[in-house]
């Protein structure tokens, strides 16, 4: 496959993404691209006397991956936009030297960023934010998942949901949906171990619901039992109550009290 038939198919891939086509359409040529940036398109030997046909290669594969780790976010595939972004860090890192920086670059290693607190791999993240120059911790698209970041370890869930009108691209919603439905899931988790019962105003407040059908439609998919206005968990009395998890309640109730105090 020559150089001119792959940006064909990239082109067409591009296409077939921006009008919304059929995954059935898109995925032959998704196929073909793959196959183009791992075998096709050269490599280089070293990193010294490049030549510019090896730096033109490299240019075109890098954006097939770029392209193809945003498809795999827009049609939810976050196994395959891992595997992508593998394979984008070495030219974000080992090949900077020799080819100009993208501009999706730091869309994309924030999205990878926003995938690793989706994933409560905070260790990760704190090494990936390790490769980024110190300069570059201001572009929008990192400093996002770093405010993120901050919000989760201070316990201030509110501010992870509400950040959701601010996000730098409309990529990063897919993380920070994934992320609130993380969220709402440990503390229904800790509300079950460490309350017998919860008030419904207090537990609608805590899981961060703004609206009382979608709050109402979770009490009966946890089924969650309702006396009155109080939920009933069915806690034995003789049940452990585990101190980190009051104390997340306490947090998050704390921060959702405040907000509404300050509106």
């Amino acid at each position: 496959m020559d150089f001119s038939s792959i940006e064909q198919n990239l082109n067409n891939f591009k296409k077939l993404v921006a009008g919304n086509s059929d995954k059935a359409q898109i995925t032959p040529v998704l196929v073909q691209l793959k196959l183009a940036a791992t075998i096709h398109l050269e490599k280089p030997t070293s990193l010294s006397n490049v030549s510019e046909k090896v730096k033109k290669d490299l240019v075109l594969a890098r954006e097939i991956l770029e392209l193809i780790s945003l498809y795999s976010i827009k049609i939810k595939d976050i196994d395959s936009f891992e595997r992508t972004f593998n394979q984008l860090k070495t030219y974000y890192y080992d090949y900077k030297s020799i080819i100009a920086p993208s501009t999706l670059e730091y869309q994309i290693i924030g999205l990878n960023l926003m995938k690793l607190l989706a994933k409560h791999k905070t260790s990760e993240f704190h090494s990936e934010i390790e490769l980024i120059e110190f300069n570059n911790l201001d572009n929008p698209f990192i400093k996002f998942p770093l405010l993120v970041e901050k919000s989760i370890t201070e316990g201030s869930y509110n501010k992870v949901i509400q950040s959701k009108s601010g996000v730098p691209s409309e990529y990063y919603q897919v993380f920070l949906d994934i992320l609130e439905d993380s969220i709402k899931e440990d503390i229904a988790n800790c509300s079950e171990k460490s309350f017998k019962t919860l008030s419904l105003k207090d537990a609608e407040k805590v899981l961060l619901f703004n609206d009382n059908n979608q709050f109402q439609q979770y009490i009966k998919e946890r089924n969650w039992k309702v006396q009155g206005d109080v939920i009933q968990f069915g806690n034995n009395e003789n049940q452990t109550v585990e101190i980190p998890s009051l104390q997340l309640i306490h947090q998050t109730l704390h921060y959702a009290k405040e907000l509404e105090r300050i509106v």
